[in-house]
């Protein structure tokens, strides 16, 4: 097929044009279940599907990679800009950090474990970072060679994070042993982040905790974890990326951040609160294990509903549009009418 012959090009439309019109009916789906979902008080919130609105409060705040803003969770869209033919900006990664926080209103607060969200967030001015012409910093924020560095390891951080989400959902863990091995995988994972800006080094308490651990049922796994401790103890940890090294290229940054203190509507799934503090700690709002609607807006419980339909409608619409046009071309090039 030579580079002119648009055979490719046109099945490659079809199909995204019919999955982008399916994509719309599940949009439209989620665009019903908000709208028949009525918002109540955080206090007369059930078990099950809820929508509720509040201010955020974390007593756990940490600076966002681009405007070092404190928040509850950031999400950072990372684009990378690829020369060619077909060049241009593309969507390189997607990374996100921050701890459950409460939502709260007059009648009472509820957690929410916000790393499986949609969200529907205001996004910062994109910032624009090139590896080969690393500009001054002017202002506050990153700098350049701080956004080139957070690049690099982003990946590291967003494996961290959920890792760390998944093991912190599956336990408490009824097996002493198997909870032990959960609780140092845990740790093991929140120290990711600081080891890989240590220079690879695990710190000597964490092998501390590895060796005490219950040794493996399996004889051969045992010895394999032995031989990898002791190589640990050799080398003095593993070789991860460091703190110095920055991304190569260019690329486009956007945050979109939860603010304590700011307002969101939040609908998703109300289930107990392992973690809870006291009695008026109960709940938590988290993705269902039924129905996954599970979004968080800084909008109006109006315009979430309005937005939701256009973006549905959008999508059917366009799609359709998209598939008969795609395909109409295709049949029409290889004389199939």
């Amino acid at each position: 097929m030579s580079r002119s012959d648009p055979t490719g090009a046109l099945l490659l439309g079809t199909g995204a044009g019919v999955w982008i019109f399916f994509k719309g009916f599940r949009v439209f789906r989620e665009f019903k279940i908000v709208a028949d979902t009525p918002c109540m008080p955080v206090r007369s919130i059930p078990m099950g599907l809820v929508q509720v609105r509040g201010q955020a409060l974390s007593d756990q705040l940490i600076p966002s990679p681009v405007t070092h803003t404190p928040c509850c969770f950031y999400q950072v869209k990372i684009e990378h800009y690829e020369t060619g033919e077909h060049g241009g900006w593309k969507h390189y990664r997607t990374d996100m950090d921050g701890a459950k926080f409460y939502l709260q209103d007059q009648t009472g607060k509820v957690l929410v474990d916000s790393y499986s969200a949609e969200y529907d967030l205001p996004e910062s001015p994109p910032r624009v970072v090139d590896g080969a012409h690393i500009a001054p910093l002017m202002g506050t924020g990153a700098s350049d060679q701080e956004l080139l560095q957070y690049v690099e390891k982003a990946g590291v951080n967003r494996l961290a994070a959920t890792m760390e989400h998944w093991l912190d959902h599956k336990g408490p863990l009824d097996d002493p042993k198997r909870e032990q091995g959960r609780q140092t995988l845990l740790e093991m994972v929140r120290m990711l982040p600081q080891v890989t800006r240590g220079g690879g080094r695990i710190p000597p308490e964490l092998i501390d905790r590895i060796a005490g651990s219950h040794p493996l049922d399996d004889p051969e796994k045992e010895q394999k974890r032995q031989m990898f401790l002791q190589h640990i103890r050799e080398t003095g940890g593993l070789s991860l990326p460091q703190s110095s090294a920055m991304a190569s290229g260019r690329y486009r940054l956007r945050e979109a951040l939860i603010l304590p203190g700011q307002e969101y509507h939040v609908t998703g799934t109300c289930v107990e609160n392992p973690g809870a503090r006291d009695a008026h700690d109960r709940n938590m709002i988290v993705r269902g294990q039924n129905e996954k609607t599970f979004l968080i807006s800084w909008k109006p419980e109006q315009e979430v509903q309005q937005g939701l339909r256009k973006r549905a409608l959008g999508m059917v619409f366009g799609g359709a549009a998209l598939t008969v046009f795609c395909l109409a071309l295709l049949l029409g090039h290889l004389h199939m009418y």
